[in-house]
């Protein structure tokens, strides 16, 4: 029985073929996996994820700190200022730099206002409307829209006097004065008439 044996410079040369081998399949995929991921479709639009929530945190002195968090990362962020009944825009546009943080649901976005000297102030017992926009593909923006509150103190004393505030005190009065009469006039009107009548049951 013979035994075949591949001399030194046959293995040699075979092992420097399939090297060779190997490295140009390498150098083929590397452009062909670039194409396929520049090929591949844009990701959705993005999303507030905490629209429904209170995003706007505002101070005494009518400044506010926003948290937006958006369902993905964005390349910038712009914002401006609007007044609810108008629409009136009341501040230019302004983009946010920096202040953002990797969060479980997405990405937030904290900026400060004002930042800048030239902001206009806003007066803290007065809501405004804060527009949010991101850019999109072809030069679009996404815009979204969230409530900058009127300012709600929330130390102690401060919800003691607010308890005992004339004008909430007002209001209620009057909301109980008036259910009172509708509630006195329902019953009357049932007794004359011996029917019931249609939203006198406080609705």
């Amino acid at each position: 029985m013979f035994r075949r044996f591949t001399s030194a410079p046959g293995r040699l040369r075979r092992l420097t073929l399939v090297t060779g081998a190997l490295l140009l399949s390498g150098i083929v995929a590397i452009p062909v996996v670039g194409l396929v991921l520049a090929q591949s479709p844009p990701p959705d639009d993005i999303s507030l994820v905490n629209r429904d929530r209170q995003m706007v945190e505002r101070k005494k002195d009518g400044d506010f700190v926003a948290r937006p968090i958006f369902s993905g990362q964005i390349s910038v962020l712009y914002y401006a200022i609007r007044h609810p009944d108008t629409g009136e825009w009341l501040t230019n546009t302004y983009r946010v730099q920096g202040g953002e943080k990797r969060l479980a649901e997405g990405w937030e976005y904290t900026f400060d206002y004002p930042a800048l000297d030239q902001q206009p102030e806003l007066h803290p017992e007065q809501p405004f409307l804060l527009m949010l926009a991101v850019p999109k593909a072809g030069g679009e923006r996404q815009v979204f829209y969230a409530l900058i509150p009127v300012h709600q103190p929330k130390g102690l004393w401060d919800r003691v006097l607010g308890a005992l505030d004339p004008d909430r005190w007002a209001r209620a009065a009057a909301k109980w004065v008036i259910q009172g009469v509708h509630g006195t006039l329902c019953g009357v009107v049932q007794g004359i008439t011996q029917t019931d009548v249609a939203n006198c049951g406080g609705g």
